[in-house]
């Protein structure tokens, strides 16, 4: 098992990579951290062999951080600037992952780190064993991916709509579609996220999913059309 540290102030950032983590069997989630004062107190009564580490933090940034350890476990930096990509292989980085990190460039810069080769091999992992974790009242709730049938902007809030429940949770439609995986989910309008799989039919300018008609944007019918095949 390859115990795991995440570190990044950003809380749907290191909410998406526990996501990632929980997904793959080898890897085991010891903790999230929020600044590297935090981290050094789990890494000097943890043993931690992988690093997910952000870059730009408040305080100390993820390169000094890293810097100023002795013994280091390998690192995977997180970050949504690359312009420090440089000095952070410079440092002995396995790799470095732009921002909204993907699970199959997830799995590739675990793979580098040479960990999963079993894993990978033995028990292929695919979108629909994939999940997000929204903050609905004080909980952190997991939804699977092939559960959510749509996803709809209200005001400050989205509703994620699935065939038993609706969560409700303080997040933008732009965040949410960070987090969800573009081969499976398209954004139909300002205020519609849907999930393919689970279209009934397109008809003029609606989407019926779940015997709910959904408006179908102007700007994003071209989009949707060519996902669906029918340029």
């Amino acid at each position: 098992m390859i115990r795991c540290l995440v570190i990044d102030d950003e809380p749907l950032a290191r909410q998406l990579m526990e996501s990632h983590i929980r997904e793959v069997k080898s890897l085991q989630l010891v903790g999230t951290c929020e600044t590297a004062m935090e981290a050094f107190e789990i890494l000097h009564r943890e043993p931690i062999d992988l690093l997910f580490l952000d870059i730009q933090m408040p305080g100390i940034t993820g390169l000094n951080f890293l810097k100023s350890l002795k013994n280091p476990p390998r690192v995977i930096f997180t970050t949504a600037f690359t312009e420090h990509a440089v000095e952070a292989f410079e440092l002995d980085a396995v790799d470095y992952l732009l921002k909204p990190v993907t699970f199959e460039r997830f799995i590739k810069a675990v793979q580098k780190a040479g960990i999963l080769k079993e894993a990978t091999t033995t028990t292929p992992i695919t979108t629909e064993d994939q999940a997000i974790f929204l903050k609905v009242d004080k909980r952190l709730v997991r939804i699977n991916h092939h559960d959510i049938f749509y996803v709809e902007a209200s005001g400050d809030y989205i509703k994620v709509v699935t065939e038993q429940n609706t969560y409700i949770s303080y997040h933008s439609l732009n965040k949410i579609a960070e987090l969800l995986p573009g081969q499976q989910f398209i954004r139909i309008h300002k205020s519609f996220i849907i999930n393919l799989r689970r279209i009934q039919f397109v008809e003029g300018n609606l989407v019926r999913i779940l015997d709910k008609e959904l408006p179908i944007g102007v700007t994003y019918k071209d989009a949707l059309y060519k996902k669906l095949g029918q340029e």
